[in-house]
């Protein structure tokens, strides 16, 4: 950390010194906050993004795809399903905003990398993206609030940034079978040809499929129950985008020193995502949380890291 800063910082120093000590004296030992343990890795983690819609046939076809690029890069993968105008769990303020603000390309059927326009055959972008260096890495915290999660974010800096802007955001999102969970939330889609079918009235893989990495291994098979992944249910109705500032919580505004974290009791970085009847009947639930960047001059928000985690 240059010298300036440190001279910059020991007012903000002494300050939370004072205020530790009075915690621990009050029996309120900030320390104990599980937030101090969590863990920021170095890591790059990469989330595909699906916009052809729970609904639309072409989305068993996503959901192959998915499995194979996941299996491709194992546990670095995430994935998330942007739900379309046909689709239950559609919200049009959420969709548009964060179609219109994070992604370079409109809401039509499409896969995006991070959040990059890319084909459907993106091995080889899969491994340049893999291969960046670890600049900021996020985690989080996810708590049952009863009618609401609440996500506590932590964003660890592995490199210096000066003019740079900083976002961070969170979903909440499930996986659902293609089917009629009833009470208005349908998810029921139509095959895809060559790829699924509907077998003993189910919505399955009507082929096998090989893992990108190693030929001999089969990921999926014929006859396999298809699910529609990661699918958006909902976000803060007040930060879903672009999200938290990270300017407006750093001290420094726009500069970033290696080793900086956020998120902390001074820091905090707190999310509400609200439960919805979908996520009521969700096979399963996760939480998503995305840091972007945006420098000056860009047009374009860029995804520098994501995080994902189930939650039930």
């Amino acid at each position: 950390m240059p010298f300036l800063k440190i001279v910059r910082l020991l007012p903000v120093f002494i300050l939370i010194l004072c205020t530790h000590c009075k915690r621990s004296g009050s029996g309120g030992d900030s320390l104990d906050d599980p937030i101090n343990a969590l863990q920021v890795d170095a890591t790059t983690y990469i989330t595909i993004t699906n916009t052809y819609g729970p609904n639309d046939p072409a989305s068993g076809a996503a959901a192959a795809l998915f499995q194979l690029y996941a299996d491709y890069l194992p546990g670095r993968i995430f994935l998330m399903n942007i739900p379309s105008q046909s689709s239950p769990v559609y919200n049009q303020g959420v969709t548009d905003s964060i179609m219109n603000t994070f992604f370079k390309k409109p809401p039509i059927p499409s896969l995006h990398l991070n959040n990059e326009y890319v084909d459907i055959n993106l091995v080889d972008q899969l491994d340049i993206v893999s291969k960046r260096p670890v600049k900021v890495g996020v985690n989080h915290l996810v708590t049952d609030k009863g009618d609401y999660y609440e996500v506590r974010a932590k964003v660890k800096f592995f490199d210096f940034f000066s003019g740079t802007s900083f976002y961070l955001t969170s979903y909440l999102l499930g996986d659902f079978e293609p089917r009629d969970y009833g009470g208005g939330i349908s998810f029921a889609t139509m095959p895809f040809p060559g790829v699924t079918e509907i077998s003993g009235g189910r919505l399955t893989f009507s082929t096998d499929g090989q893992s990108l990495r190693d030929t001999n291994r089969v990921v999926f098979r014929k006859g396999d129950p298809v699910i529609h992944y990661r699918v958006l249910i909902s976000a803060d109705s007040a930060k879903f985008a672009p999200g938290i500032l990270l300017d407006t919580v750093n001290i420094f505004g726009r500069s970033y020193d290696a080793g900086d974290l956020f998120g902390l009791r001074q820091t905090p970085l707190n999310i509400k995502l609200p439960k919805t009847p979908s996520s009521e009947v969700a096979e399963r639930l996760y939480v998503a949380t995305f840091i972007f960047r945006k420098e000056d001059g860009d047009e374009f928000y860029k995804l520098e890291n994501t995080f994902q985690t189930q939650i039930r």
